[in-house]
């Protein structure tokens, strides 16, 4: 037959309401990261249905021409895997799938890979 101290039997009892304690604050969280990442998505479409903001989504043409390299450049970064997951939303269209770059998250991937320059003679050679 097992005998405890009254000491031990109390830190079971502590180390059980600690275990509670923790699972209850984990599913907290999973509850309260589900609720952001569903509120990012959520004003991800009110803005970009916002018919007075700029377009935030670009072709790869418009991408090009804003960094001043070819189309066939900005696809070249895409296959190399340059850009994140974030800056490329891909669209099927039936056989077709197109690509639109984010008009900011895209830049700061480019100018990691290499100097850039936009609309003026100043060169950034990387977003913060």
């Amino acid at each position: 037959m097992n005998t405890f101290s009254r000491e031990e039997l109390a830190s079971k009892k502590d180390v059980s309401e600690l275990k509670k304690s923790v699972t209850e604050l984990l599913d907290s969280f999973r509850l309260t990261k589900e609720t952001v990442d569903q509120l990012r998505m959520d004003f991800d479409l009110a803005r970009e249905g916002n018919p007075f903001n700029v377009n935030v989504w670009l072709k790869p043409s418009e991408l090009g021409a804003i960094l001043k390299i070819s189309n066939s450049t900005v696809t070249k970064y895409r296959n190399e895997g340059h850009f994140k997951k974030s800056s490329i939303k891909e669209v099927i269209r039936g056989k077709r799938t197109d690509f639109y770059y984010h008009r900011i998250n895209a830049v700061k991937d480019v100018s990691k890979i290499k100097p850039i320059q936009i609309a003026s003679k100043k060169i950034i050679n990387s977003f913060s």
